[in-house]
């Protein structure tokens, strides 16, 4: 049993050797960097000394409390002239560094000094930030192209929306405001589709998609201003003045020339209130053309000649006449009133 615990206290000394001299080369780098004037690598070498002292109970040269104070002291220093450069930085820049030095502040009891400084810092970047898109948006907006300015208020907004909360009320305010100018005159709240599915089954998601696309895209074109998905500004729309209602209903057309399958037929009903008051409305039938495009001469024939009706032909039948609604609707969206001011270019 001797050989066996000489070995381990030999492994014990030698290990304890070994984070003794780390120590004593991280102090030795501390100061080398203090010298050279620079306080970020001074700071990470006294910071690695004083946690591999306390780890390994081991009394770094000078002493553990000499080595507390002075990491403490160069942590301070090294934040300090991080926050004195943020002026000199870009503005999105200055802002994500503003938001590292507040993020450190409050991880570190030795910052604690400097918690209202870094605070401040923060709300300086956000607000030059602020100021540089809402510059960008209001040209935009003053151009005729709205959804370009609403899309630099909610890049903004995404930019704003990581913590501290606290410095960032002034821009976040700022720029609601800027937002909510927008939405008073211009935005619109799109219902969600009415549709009542016909005999062949309800349509795809995907159909579904588009034909909302469809629909923002129209009015974007005619300058109304559709909520941003996803967004912490969506909650501003609540007050639009405008609203845009679709609906749907699907069912069966007439027969696909003298077969047995039956076409498809949508009725669509569109109308646009603006603060409740009818602004526009209309009304068309989508329908499954005859002939059916794509067909083979092959498939012609046998649609033509066809006894028996079938679900597979008739869901066919049932898609063309959606792509027909949405070639129709695109068409239906031009004759939408445009928002006053909106370029005759875009219309």
């Amino acid at each position: 049993m001797l050989v066996p615990v000489l070995a381990w206290r030999w492994w014990q000394a030698s290990l304890r050797a070994d984070r003794a001299e780390a120590i004593a080369q991280a102090v030795a780098e501390m100061e080398q960097a203090e010298q050279a004037g620079d306080r970020s690598t001074a700071f990470l070498a006294a910071d690695a000394a004083l946690t591999l002292a306390r780890q390994s109970a081991i009394d770094p040269p000078g002493g553990l409390d000499r080595l507390a104070l002075r990491r403490d002291e160069l942590a301070r220093a090294d934040v300090s002239a991080q926050l004195e450069s943020l002026a000199n930085q870009p503005p999105r820049e200055a802002l994500n560094q503003a938001r590292a030095v507040a993020d450190r502040v409050n991880s570190d009891p030795a910052l604690s000094p400097l918690n209202s400084r870094s605070e401040l810092a923060v709300s300086e970047a956000a607000q030059r930030w602020t100021s540089r898109q809402l510059t960008q948006a209001e040209a935009a907006l003053a151009s005729g192209n709205p959804a370009s300015a609403l899309a630099f208020a909610d890049q903004l907004a995404k930019d704003l929306a990581p913590p501290p909360a606290s410095p960032m009320a002034s821009a976040r305010d700022r720029l609601r405001s800027f937002v909510a100018a927008i939405v008073e005159t211009r935005g619109i709240r799109i219902e969600p589709i009415d549709l009542t599915p016909g005999p062949t089954g309800p349509p795809a998601e995907t159909f579904l998609s588009d034909l909302r696309q469809v629909i923002q895209d129209g009015l974007h074109r005619r300058g109304y201003v559709v909520a941003p998905p996803n967004s912490s500004l969506a909650e501003l729309w609540n007050e639009a003045p405008f609203r845009f209602q679709t609906q749907l209903t699907e069912q069966y057309g007439a027969s696909y020339l003298q077969s047995a399958h039956q076409t498809a037929l949508i009725r669509t009903e569109l109308e646009l209130d603006h603060s409740g008051q009818t602004l526009w409305s209309d009304y068309f039938e989508a329908r499954t053309r005859v002939p059916l495009p794509g067909l083979s001469a092959m498939e012609s024939s046998r649609l033509e000649i066809g006894r028996e009706p079938s679900l597979e032909i008739e869901q066919r039948f049932a898609r063309d006449a959606r792509a027909d609604l949405i070639d129709k609707l695109r068409v239906k969206l031009g004759s939408l009133p445009a928002v006053e001011g909106t370029p005759s270019e875009t219309r």
